[in-house]
């Protein structure tokens, strides 16, 4: 089948999906709405949750992380205000909060899966769950507590936020249930479908794995830190040892570059990447961010070029609060793939893990292993200070991840976790002060009363993974 021709469809309905918000996104179960897609076949449920996640890889959150993270800077109207660590509760959250379960989101994929497992098609089904897995962890990681064991219920409108620790409890069981049917070999999986991997199923079960190693190491630092925090993370964790289980998963996880889980898009404007997109709709809202150009030129990095365009003949951020004028702006054309999970966040999962474990030797030698699958992934040379030890390693391997993870949303979760790489504080604005988590939008509060007004949320200004510790 011509399957770009559905992915252009999709597109629009998650460009809509993300336009609107969520605006009571339960009601999206009701069998009179059509975003439910109720006699959608298994293929038309994929498709449009495949975009529907290339999208949200690319969207407003994941600009306001990299504008937090400074990677790029915010440089005209609204995204001004995020460049000083401002976003208030009606701002950008609806849209994004709800393609977490409409417009190809969690609705939609339990529809695919229980298709998929009615017809004993387990392959399939797997698939599914590893693209659930992603979409609702994002949202934990973003906004902490939110609703997944009753979101896609039709009899409850308003349901309930799970804790924050017992979503990434469930997604842990989610991902081990998928990687057992992905490897069972049962039933027809989707074949061209699949936009990614073409059906595979190998693949499928070590993406299944890079998430399982991210997601334990999302309570890294709650476990660190002992008392209430610690006993969270073991919830999330499936008992002790985050790290130690991050390091495990990792070692099954994504082991090539070319095999990095990325978007996929065309030139066609219905299918093109939604940061280009942006970009050229929005042309000096969003630019460099100051930090991420200014160290990858002191260090002579060959991705500042693939990563920026220059300005006036050279490459300049905007530094925090500064809004430059004519600044280099991300290097994205209509058909860059944003990359979801890669083999080099899988390598630097395990360089923090053995670091954190002691093992500095295996650290140093997954650290090398990380920037080598960016070197093969963008066929470059990529300096590295392979031979730190002490605090020196563990900042140079947040370093290439951070630098390694453009445009991705981790960079932030990781920060949250580390406060590594140590941002610039040039400009108006300290980075002591980037926010720790998202507000829950206007429209979720005002159809779910479950929802909390913003100074009441759950955690406060934090999640449950990101106690304060020791200054961040």
């Amino acid at each position: 089948m011509n399957h770009h021709g559905w992915k252009g469809r999709a597109l629009g309905a998650a460009l809509i999906a993300g336009t609107l918000g969520a605006c009571d996104f339960i009601k999206s179960v009701d069998a009179k709405n059509p975003n439910a897609v109720p006699q959608a076949t298994i293929d038309q449920l994929f498709t449009a949750a495949q975009v529907n996640s290339f999208f949200v890889s690319e969207d407003n959150s994941q600009r306001v992380a990299s504008i937090w993270t400074q990677q790029t800077s915010g440089t005209d109207r609204q995204f001004s205000s995020y460049d000083v660590y401002q976003l208030n509760n009606e701002d950008l959250v609806d849209g994004e909060f709800g393609s977490v379960y409409v417009g190809g989101g969690l609705v939609d994929l339990r529809n695919a899966e229980t298709q998929a497992e009615t017809a004993n098609r387990k392959v399939y089904a797997g698939i599914l769950k590893v693209y659930e897995a992603y979409l609702v962890g994002h949202a934990a990681s973003l906004w902490g507590d939110v609703p997944y064991s009753e979101a896609v219920d039709p009899a409850n409108r308003t349901p309930h936020l799970d804790k924050q620790e017992a979503v990434y409890a469930a997604l842990q069981t989610l991902l081990d249930g998928a990687i057992t049917e992905l490897k069972s070999g049962t039933g027809a999986g989707p074949a061209d479908v699949d936009m990614v991997y073409g059906g595979d199923a190998a693949k499928w079960v070590r993406v299944a794995y890079t998430l399982k190693a991210r997601y334990y190491m999302h309570w890294q630092k709650a476990e660190a830190a002992g008392g209430a925090s610690a006993t969270a993370a073991g919830v999330a964790c499936g008992g002790a040892d985050c790290v130690g289980k991050a390091i495990a998963a990792a070692a099954l996880g994504i082991n090539s570059s070319a095999d990095d889980w990325q978007s996929v898009h065309s030139a066609a404007s219905t299918e093109s990447n939604a940061w280009s997109q942006f970009l050229s709709d929005r042309s000096g809202y969003v630019s460099a961010g100051f930090f991420a150009v200014d160290t990858l030129q002191k260090r002579g990095d060959p991705r500042l070029g693939i990563y920026y365009k220059k300005s006036g003949g050279v490459y300049v951020g905007s530094k925090p609060g500064e809004n430059r004028a004519n600044p280099s702006v991300p290097n994205i054309s209509a058909t860059t793939r944003q990359q979801i999970a890669t083999c080099a966040e899988t390598q630097f999962i395990i360089a923090e893990g053995q670091y954190r474990k002691g093992a500095i030797p295996a650290a140093q030698a997954a650290l090398t292993a990380g920037v080598n699958c960016d070197n093969a992934k963008y066929g470059v040379v990529i300096p590295v200070n392979a031979g730190a030890t002490g605090a020196a390693l563990l900042q140079e391997i947040m370093l290439q991840k951070y630098l390694s993870e453009f445009l991705s949303s981790e960079a932030y979760n990781d920060y949250k976790r580390t406060c590594l790489p140590a941002l610039s504080t040039a400009g108006s604005v300290n980075p002591t002060n980037i926010p720790r988590r998202f507000f829950y939008g206007a429209g979720e509060r005002k159809n779910n009363p479950n929802v909390p007004a913003p100074g009441t949320a759950p955690n406060g200004a934090r999640n449950t993974n990101d106690p304060a510790v020791g200054g961040c």
